[in-house]
């Protein structure tokens, strides 16, 4: 709320509701002798806010500037408090207080869509689940190879590194099969999503997998050979979808924020907080049966793996797995809005 004081009279204005009448005839002289109160109830209480809250870009923080604009009405209600002013003068400065905290209580930024945000692996040091469900990753290797014949365990787990902010052990790089592998629930194979997070690809190939529930044969988001983002689902009447996001590469050694949303006829792809391609697919993302554990930096995790019959479902084809780093991947059951994915990236840009 923008306040500003007018002089008139030598009385004082609080955004455009006036505190008293300037006529020359009021008559009788007005009364001083005002309770305060709730003035000074109201002032105490939206100190107390003013002086907890912090201005930034994440959540649990309040837009930049907006104490500023708090801070004035606080002023202004102090020289109401400690001035000679009429009861009407002070209920009015009142009104101006508590509607200048609703509109700070506006300015609030809250994780979006916190009700449908099914896992958020922030990778703070460790590969749990901080969304509140409890999925929570394992640091495995996996396999290299190029054919179930050539296949071994590349050894390496998933490494802490630093953050697109330089900081230390706050994301994970994956190399040579590390793969976090999450336990299997049906809040991971919703029928509407969202993926978001940051990736930093260290080279080229068509097997880069971010997450992957069982790869083409439940859902995938990789990147192709032409560095697109590369989203897979299978649904029960129309098979299987695979859609890229060219033209929009994700650039070499630059840690870089995606986002992928899907509901039943419009998938939408999104690079650094904007809208990069929209389109027309219909279908609905079966369940995966059996259950199969999720992969974050590969397409399977390796207990899953059959080396002998390419029939299985699971059978070895060449290791397919993320070489380079990952951040604050999320997972919606929900298709994001553009505003939505906007914010997250807002709020995820800054440390």
């Amino acid at each position: 709320m923008r306040l500003s004081t007018i002089i008139t009279c030598g009385v004082l204005f609080l955004y455009s509701t006036a505190i008293v009448s300037c006529s020359k005839d009021d008559d009788p002289a007005p009364d001083y002798n005002s309770n305060k109160s709730r003035l000074k109830t109201v002032i105490d209480s939206l100190t107390t806010v003013y002086n907890a809250s912090v201005e930034g870009s994440k959540a649990g923080q309040y837009i930049d500037g907006s104490k500023a604009t708090l801070d004035s009405v606080l002023t202004l209600g102090n020289q109401v408090f400690t001035g000679n002013y009429t009861q009407q003068q002070v209920n009015n400065a009142v009104v101006s207080l508590m509607k200048a905290g609703e509109t700070f209580s506006t300015k609030l930024l809250q994780e979006v869509s916190a009700a449908n945000l099914m896992a958020f692996w922030k990778f703070t040091g460790n590969p749990a689940d901080s969304s509140g469900h409890d999925h929570h990753g394992t640091l495995l290797t996996g396999l290299v190879g190029n054919s179930a014949a050539t296949a071994a365990d590349g050894g390496v787990l998933p490494k802490l590194m630093p953050d697109r902010f330089g900081r230390a052990d706050m994301a994970y790089e994956f190399r040579d099969g590390a793969t976090i592998e999450v336990p299997y629930s049906s809040e991971l194979n919703p029928q509407n999503l969202t993926i978001t997070g940051w990736v930093k690809r260290y080279n080229t190939n068509p097997g880069n997998y971010i997450i992957s529930l069982n790869r083409w044969n439940g859902y995938k988001l990789n990147l192709q050979s032409n560095n697109f983002l590369f989203f897979t689902f299978q649904d029960s009447n129309n098979g299987f979808h695979d859609i890229d996001n060219n033209p929009g590469a994700v650039p070499e050694n630059v840690w870089t924020h995606f986002a992928v949303t899907y509901t039943n006829g419009t998938m939408i792809f999104y690079l650094d907080g904007s809208m990069s391609k929209t389109l027309n697919v219909n279908g609905t993302p079966i369940t995966v049966t059996p259950a199969v554990n999720l992969s974050i930096g590969n397409e399977l995790p390796k207990s899953y793996y059959n080396l002998t019959s390419e029939a299985s479902p699971f059978f070895f084809w060449g290791g397919s797995y993320f070489t380079g780093g990952l951040d604050d991947i999320r997972l919606y059951n929900t298709a994001l809005t553009a505003n939505e994915v906007l914010s997250i990236y807002t709020q995820e840009r800054t440390p």
